[in-house]
């Protein structure tokens, strides 16, 4: 690791901005392509540094910092951080605690924020310094519509040569870094499920086709294709989250709409799930004599690191503050961070966020905190890889 003249005074300084950003951020979420405010707030912190700053989405940031050591072509370093919102409601009694009803932080991502604004400040004291060239992205929409995708689109990768991302994990205690060799998360796939029937009397089934009976008997099918279809040495999940329908209690259903989630450890095991639920609404659709209509949406590409930028987030977080811990499990949840390493090479890592001696609430609740601690050490880890 190459010694760099004041690297920890800065880091130390810039960790007190990355608190000051993650707190004013926390205190007035925004959803997905709503936040305004949120890019508004971060391009003035970079602006004050001396950067320039570009806007290829609405509400997306993007800015350069030019590298001032070595001579002839310098790699491109390229750090991601997400700012959007969830609609769920604080529970926390933090003094910065959210002033947006039914709006919050509770995936972390106001810390992204704030460790991205602190490795800038970071990389701007230390330009002359500086081997490499470093573009910083601020990435709106991350939990809803592909906002990955939309700055792909835009040329956000143009002369990138590598992209590191990053998640805060309550699992693990501040001072913590997580790496993940291989696939991390896996792929997704939302579905869409309408099943119609005949609505009668509930005193006379005879005389309908009951909706509710035909969705119990499609989730009952479905739930067989992960015991006796997929090959129990893989990973894969079909989960209903919402099912409405039926108008009164003494009443057949005449109609049902589910929505849902597949997925899997990659692509495949994505594709054999939804065909053999394709198979299993159509041959309900006949035995029951009621329609079932199936609709797939493709979400998240499962995530893949590349091994040898790994290296590099290990040999970061080592040189620096952070307890370094292998993560050998691949995760169901998704993460858009793939979509980018499906064009350049790159890492996504974890930044322990939790508090040691108590309970630490998951991502996406009310009660969800992050120990601000894990801060500085995200700042360090990038500006360190920046260093190499």
């Amino acid at each position: 690791m190459v010694v760099v003249q004041n690297l920890e005074e800065y880091i130390r300084e810039a960790s007190r901005t990355a608190k000051e950003v993650f707190e004013e951020i926390h205190s007035w979420p925004e959803l997905g392509s709503e936040e305004f405010k949120t890019v508004t707030l971060i391009g003035k912190k970079l602006k004050s540094l001396g950067l320039g700053i570009e806007r290829p989405l609405a509400t997306a940031v993007v800015a350069n910092i030019k590298g001032g050591a070595g001579a002839g072509k310098r790699k491109t370093y390229a750090f991601r951080a997400d700012i959007d919102a969830l609609p769920i409601s604080e529970k926390t009694m933090v003094s910065y605690r959210s002033r947006r009803a039914g709006v919050m932080h509770a995936c972390g991502h106001d810390a992204h924020a704030g460790v991205l604004v602190g490795l800038a400040q970071v990389l701007c004291r230390l330009r002359d310094q500086l081997p490499c060239d470093v573009r910083l992205i601020f990435q709106p929409d991350e939990e809803g519509n592909g906002g990955a995708e939309k700055l792909i689109k835009s040329g956000v990768l143009k002369g990138v040569d590598q992209i590191f991302g990053f998640h805060v994990k309550p699992e693990l205690p501040a001072g913590t870094v997580g790496i993940q060799y291989g696939t991390v998360h896996g792929e997704s796939r939302m579905f869409q499920a309408e099943i119609s029937g005949t609505r009668a009397h509930g005193a006379k089934p005879h005389l309908g086709r009951d909706a509710i009976y035909g969705a119990a008997e499609f989730i009952s099918m479905c739930q067989g294709i992960l015991s006796r279809d997929l090959d129990p040495t893989r990973a894969g999940l079909i989960t209903f989250g919402r099912i409405e329908g039926g108008e009164a209690g003494n009443v057949l259903a005449g109609h049902v709409e589910m929505e849902g989630i597949v997925r899997g450890e990659d692509g495949a095991v994505c594709d054999l799930l939804c065909d053999r639920m394709n198979i299993i609404a159509k041959g309900l659709s006949q035995v029951l004599s009621m329609d079932m209509e199936l609709k797939f949406v493709p979400g998240c590409v499962c995530l893949v690191n590349d091994p040898g930028s790994v290296k590099q987030v290990r040999k970061a977080a080592e040189a620096g503050m952070g307890k370094v811990t292998e993560i050998k499990r691949i995760s169901m949840t998704v993460d858009d961070f793939s979509s980018y390493l499906r064009h350049v090479p790159g890492a996504y890592f974890f930044l322990g966020s939790g508090f040691e001696g108590r309970e630490n609430s998951p991502l996406h609740t009310g009660d969800f905190q992050v120990n601000k601690d894990c801060l500085r050490v995200g700042v360090e880890t990038l500006a360190r890889i920046c260093f190499g």
